[in-house]
């Protein structure tokens, strides 16, 4: 009989297995441990980056918002100062016109003056051939002195006549005389204020090519793609919102103005806004993620004339973040045309337009890098092709 019991060799190896991960546990429990603290340490390294990055962003943000007011306040001054030249030479045009008139009138009176002289002249020499013997011979030949003294009277008259006539006309010419040097003097104040507005004209652009290269560098810092992709949004989730606005007040207020001539029977009829070459079509995808034109793009030269596309009334005329100076025109049933980047506008908001009106000039403004006009129709909100209404 055997005193020991020898155990198994499979039970050796589970008992030593256990005796293993027995004395092994602490460091598992320890090293979990560590890897948890680790990851901690990281997410609040994360939290922290995150943090930093977003104090960043918002403070060029916010620089980006005042670079933006800036510029909206120089492209205002500079649409002021258009706006003032193109009165200024309106102003001188009619002064020329004017002195025009002046000048065709006193060439017509000195012709007149010179046949007057010429007349006076011919009666100055012939009375002094004649001498006194016309009077001898009048004195000879009539016998009745009453007859002799109104011939004489006649004779008298005639002259001094002709003489207050030429005294007349040159104080005519002198007066005329006088108008055309105010008119020219005129002319010469309106020539030297338009140099200065053009002056002002050329330090307010170099201005705004500072500002939009300062909003440029602005943007290149915070415009990443998504943050991009929703100030787009945004942008047009704005204009969506004045639209809105706008078609709200318009069917209460401008119901009577509603024409039978509806625009929705110009359909393939209207001319574009201005010959430009067409850079940018409606649907086509923006550079920036999966937004799509909502109208077309033009560029051209700046300062080009924009015409209205049908008659109507101006119901927005104002600078707006991502669309510069803005014209948005009400055409009735719930049409819109809108002009986007205008250099100088040339109507206010209330004005009746005309189809083909001239309504503002092509420019750059809203941070615009070429000139272009920016150009949508919508109804009732929503976006239509504009190649779909105009020829080309």
């Amino acid at each position: 009989m055997r005193l020991f019991f020898t155990p198994r060799p499979q039970k050796n190896m589970l008992l030593l297995f256990i005796m293993g991960v027995l004395l092994l546990f602490p460091c598992i429990l320890c090293a979990d441990g560590e890897r948890v603290e680790r990851k901690k340490a990281e997410l609040e390294e994360l939290k922290k980056r995150i943090s930093v990055l977003q104090e960043g962003l918002r403070g060029s943000q916010s620089r980006l918002n005042r670079e933006d007011s800036v510029l909206r306040d120089v492209d205002m001054r500079i649409n002021d100062i258009n706006q003032n030249l193109q009165d200024l030479e309106k102003q001188k045009s009619e002064v020329l016109k004017k002195m025009d008139d002046l000048s065709r009138s006193r060439q017509q009176t000195s012709r007149e003056l010179e046949r007057e002289q010429m007349v006076l002249a011919e009666q100055m020499r012939a009375a002094y051939i004649s001498g006194n013997e016309e009077y001898i011979k009048l004195l000879l030949n009539l016998q009745d002195p009453a007859i002799v003294s109104r011939i004489l009277s006649y004779y008298r008259y005639i002259a001094r006549d002709r003489v207050e006539t030429i005294s007349q006309i040159n104080d005519y010419l002198k007066e005329m005389a006088r108008y055309e040097a105010d008119f020219v003097n005129r002319s010469q104040e309106l020539e030297s204020v338009i140099e200065k507005q053009k002056l002002r004209w050329q330090s307010l652009d170099f201005a705004y090519r500072e500002q939009m290269t300062a909003v440029k560098r602005l943007r290149n810092q915070v415009s990443e793609e998504s943050g991009e992709i929703i100030r787009l949004q945004a942008d047009e989730q704005a204009l969506l919102k004045l639209l809105k606005e706008l078609q709200t007040v318009l069917e209460e207020l401008l119901e009577d103005e509603r024409s039978k001539d509806s625009f929705r029977d110009h359909r393939g009829k209207l001319s574009l806004p201005v010959k430009a070459r067409i850079s940018e079509s409606f649907g086509s995808r923006r550079k920036i993620g999966n937004l799509r034109w909502q109208g077309i793009l033009l560029h051209g030269k700046s300062g080009s004339k924009i015409n209205a596309v049908y008659n109507g009334r101006v119901v927005y005329a104002d600078w707006m973040r991502g669309f510069g100076l803005l014209l948005i025109i009400d055409h009735g049933d719930g049409y819109m045309s809108l002009y986007g980047h205008n250099e100088s506008v040339l109507v206010e908001e209330g004005d009746w337009v005309e189809s083909g009106q001239a309504i503002s000039t092509m420019g750059m403004s809203g941070g615009g890098t070429r000139p272009g006009l920016y150009f949508e129709i919508r109804h009732k909100g929503k976006p239509q092709d504009p190649m779909r209404w105009c020829r080309r």
